[in-house]
């Protein structure tokens, strides 16, 4: 079986999503695990040759544990194997920022790695191996810590730089039955079923039972996620038309009013770069949303070391004189 039984279902997919690989060069994310493989097998034996496309793959190395070297060595084997060009990333976990978590810069610097490879490389379209089950994991996730209309759209298939997934509507369980029939090998990552990281407790604690009740469970979530991705681009317009960044420009600051009437987060995250914080973490715009609707007669969230962001005559500005460390 080397046509895989879920094509159907993809290339659907793909044309409602506009998504269209004729001719078309793609640099592929391989980590060496069962997606990435999956993803690599796709473009080989079925996207090249009926589609006319060029394919490159990339390998990030984020030398975070004892067995990368076997992850990239893999990697290096499939792509030789099938004539397919590689960059190999290796990545330094020492440059990681104090307080950054892992898992944060682990996923930035692949990001940035994967443009460095397409222009080394000469590749067009980003493409990584993101699946309906991630795209599941990721709807909880999202619900669970609390989020806005935009994190029930779950995993994009198309991201805002164009990096793009067309593996999201498979599941998991298929792209591993699929190379186990092709009889191509994939590396596991341990810290995958490290449930102290919160994907994964959605994954192996949270999800099971839930699946156990309801077997259709992914596929009504994947649907949702579809159907509110649909609603996106009309949502983010009604965004800055009721919270423009201009005004914030103009006000020197975000009113205060805006946040205890209820502002949606899109629209704090849209605000936010207009402040200096070109990256809100979502812990940072959960505080302050959190310090709006209580009781607090003035917000004041601490952004990092020097700077926080606090209420002046009610207006949210940056501020670099509170929380200041005594020398």
């Amino acid at each position: 079986m080397s046509t895989p039984p879920f094509l159907p279902s993809v290339l659907s997919f793909w044309e409602s999503e506009g998504f269209d690989p004729s001719g078309k060069s793609f640099l592929l994310g391989v980590s060496g695990g069962a997606d990435s493989v999956a993803l690599l097998e796709l473009f080989v034996r079925e996207v090249a040759p009926r589609w006319g496309a060029s394919v490159a793959a990339v390998h990030v190395n984020h030398r975070l544990r004892p067995d990368a070297a076997m992850d990239q060595l893999l990697v290096e084997e499939l792509c030789a194997d099938r004539g397919v060009p590689l960059r190999v990333e290796t990545l330094d976990p020492s440059a990681r920022r104090s307080g950054q978590s892992v898992e944060m810069w682990a996923r930035e610097q692949r990001y940035a790695a994967f443009a460095r490879a397409s222009a080394r490389l000469g590749a067009g379209t980003i493409l990584t191996a993101h699946h309906r089950d991630d795209a599941v994991e990721t709807f909880y996730l999202r619900l669970w810590r609390g989020t806005g209309l935009a994190g029930l759209a779950g995993i994009p298939f198309r991201r805002a730089d164009g990096v793009t997934r067309p593996l999201l509507p498979v599941d998991r369980a298929a792209l591993r039955a699929w190379l186990r029939a092709l009889g191509t090998p994939w590396r596991e990552d341990a810290s995958n079923a490290d449930a102290r990281i919160a994907r994964n407790w959605v994954r192996h604690k949270w999800l099971p039972p839930l699946r156990a009740a309801d077997p259709r469970l992914d596929e009504k979530v994947f649907r949702i996620t579809r159907s509110v991705a649909a609603l996106l681009p009309a949502w983010e317009r009604w965004v800055e038309a009721e919270h423009p960044v201009e005004a914030v420009v103009e006000f020197g600051g975000i009113p205060a009013a805006w946040l205890r009437a209820g502002m949606e987060v899109e629209a704090l995250k849209n605000c936010l770069p207009a402040l200096g914080v070109a990256a809100p973490a979502p812990e940072l715009t959960a505080e302050l949303l959190r310090q709006a609707a209580g009781a607090t007669s003035k917000i004041q969230v601490r952004v990092d070391e020097s700077t926080v962001l606090v209420e002046k005559r009610g207006i949210l500005v940056r501020s670099h004189s509170v929380f200041r460390r005594k020398t």
